[in-house]
């Protein structure tokens, strides 16, 4: 099953609502989620109000405060997060939280500047040949 869907499903059980209708479900996803289609990796980037619900629903999350001010939030690196983290997060002007502690711990090494962790991926991805 698709983890975007898991997890709709676990924030509505959690915050002890009933269960919905297929319609409803979907309409829950697009509260959520950034991005309300289905994707085997990825896509987890919450709105403000999905954001709220994960943090209602008692799960845990990471804050990292962000170094760079004036980074700017450009198609290609929102596209790069989405496909990168595999856990929900959530992004704000000065803050990112996680929902797991790996990717907060890796963008702590980068002192919060996701502009070089963006720019180490990139690097790493092409260098590294595994044949």
């Amino acid at each position: 099953m698709n983890q975007k869907i898991e997890i709709t499903k676990y924030v509505i059980e959690k915050l002890g609502l009933k269960s919905p209708s297929e319609r409803s479900f979907k309409a829950w996803i697009h509260v959520l989620w950034q991005n309300p289609r289905s994707k085997e990796k990825g896509g987890l980037r919450l709105t403000p109000r999905g954001f709220e619900l994960l943090t209602n629903a008692d799960i845990k999350y990471y804050e990292v405060r962000l170094d760079d001010n004036d980074l700017t939030f450009e198609n290609k690196f929102i596209l790069w997060l989405d496909s990168t983290f595999d856990c929900p997060f959530f992004i704000s002007r000065n803050k990112i939280y996680f929902f797991n502690e790996k990717p907060a711990v890796q963008l702590v090494l980068f002192s919060g500047n996701l502009q070089n962790y963006y720019t180490a991926h990139q690097n790493f991805s092409k260098k590294v040949d595994i044949s």
